[in-house]
C-alpha cells in the first residue's frame, strides 16, 4: 500500500502518512472488563467488542527533535515524545548482547538506566518552576510476538493490538498509595506535589518492523472518547482505560509512529498526571508497508513514577 505525505505550512515538516486500522472498543460497550487469570466458569475472558477502524497514521520517522518539539509531540502537551540514546553509556553494548534476556540485569541495571534517561528528559523546570525531584521505577513488560512456544505471561506478554493507556485516575492514585505511600497520595492530592506515570518503552531488538506502536495526540480526545476497563487478577482488580473512536461529527483521533525505531531510542508515554488529563492513547498495529519476512517485534516497557514540586 502506497503512503502519502501532509503538509500543514511552509515552516512544518513534510510528513509521510500511511493508512491502517487501529482497533478501538465498540461505544456499545460501557462497562469492559477482562481477566489476566482463568475466568470463572460461564463467565467470559472479556466483554469487549473491537471495532476495527481505517485511520491515517503519520510516521515520524524523518523529523526532528525540534520539529517534534515544534508540533507539540512532548509528553506535556501530546502526551509522548520519542528520545534519543540510554541513561548511562554502557547500556548501548549490554543491550546489543541481549542482556535484556536476564531478568535481574533489567532489574539491577535497566532500572537505574530509565531512571537517569527520565530524570534527563524531564528534569528542565516548568513554567511555574517546578522541577522533577524524585522517580520510581516499579515495575516492567517485556513483549515478544510470534512466539508461540512462550506463554503469555507477565514476563512475556504479547503486543496489544487494541487502543488503550494503561492507567486510569483510579489507577495512577493506587499506584502512588502502593509504592510511595499515603503520604505522598495525600501530598499529591492537595496539589502539593505533582505526580506523573510514564511508560518508558524500547526495542528489544531493532528496528521495529513487525506490529509497531501507534500513539494518538492526547489532545485530540475527546473526554467521551475514554472508557475506564477492570483488569480483573485472582486477588485484586485493577484499571485501564479503553479508548472508543472517535463520535459521529467528531474530529478524528491523530495517530502516529516511528517506522523503524531502533534500540537506541525510547518512547516516553504518559499515563497518568495528577494535574492534567493529558495521556496517551497508543497500540501495536499492522503496517501495511512491513515485508512479509519482517523479524518478529519484541520490547520492553517500564512504568516509571516521576514526581515534580
Amino acid at each position: 500500500m502506497s503512503t502519502t505525505t501532509i503538509t500543514t505550512t511552509a515552516t512544518e515538516p513534510v510528513l509521510p502518512q500511511i493508512q491502517a486500522e487501529i482497533t478501538y472498543l465498540d461505544r456499545a460497550v460501557t462497562k469492559p472488563y477482562q481477566y489476566l487469570c482463568p475466568s470463572p466458569a460461564g463467565d467470559r475472558k472479556d466483554n469487549f467488542v473491537r471495532t476495527p477502524t481505517p485511520v491515517r497514521i503519520t510516521d515520524l520517522s524523518r523529523t526532528s527533535a525540534q520539529q517534534r518539539s515544534d508540533l507539540g509531540i512532548s509528553t506535556r502537551q501530546a502526551g509522548f515524545e520519542i528520545v534519543p540514546g540510554f541513561g548511562r553509556e554502557a547500556t548501548a553494548s549490554a543491550w546489543q548482547a541481549e542482556k535484556w534476556n536476564d531478568d535481574a540485569w533489567l532489574r539491577d541495571v535497566y532500572y537505574a538506566d530509565t531512571d537517569a534517561l527520565v530524570k534527563q528528559h524531564l528534569l528542565g523546570r516548568d513554567a511555574r518552576g517546578r522541577k522533577v525531584t524524585n522517580t520510581f521505577v516499579f515495575d516492567h513488560t517485556v513483549r515478544k510476538s510470534q512466539t508461540a512456544h512462550l506463554p503469555d505471561t507477565p514476563e512475556n506478554r504479547k503486543p496489544v493490538s487494541m487502543a488503550h493507556c494503561d492507567q486510569s485516575r483510579w489507577s495512577g492514585e493506587n499506584r502512588i498509595r502502593r509504592h510511595l505511600g499515603d503520604e505522598v497520595l495525600a501530598r499529591v492530592k492537595r496539589g502539593e506535589v505533582q505526580c506523573q506515570l510514564v511508560n518508558v518503552w524500547r526495542p528489544l531488538r531493532g528496528p521495529v518492523e513487525e506490529h509497531p506502536l501507534a500513539m494518538a495526540d492526547s489532545r485530540s480526545v475527546t473526554p467521551s472518547d475514554w472508557e475506564p476497563s477492570e483488569l480483573r487478577y485472582e486477588t485484586w482488580t485493577g484499571q485501564t482505560l479503553l479508548i472508543h473512536p472517535p463520535a459521529e461529527g467528531e474530529p478524528q483521533h491523530k495517530w502516529y509512529y516511528y517506522k523503524g525505531l531502533d534500540t537506541n531510542q525510547a518512547i516516553l508515554l504518559k499515563c497518568y498526571d495528577s494535574e492534567t488529563e493529558t495521556r496517551t492513547p497508543h497500540t501495536a498495529f499492522i503496517d501495511p508497508t512491513t515485508a512479509r519476512d519482517a523479524a518478529p517485534r519484541w520490547s520492553i516497557e517500564l512504568r516509571v513514577l516521576v514526581l515534580i514540586e
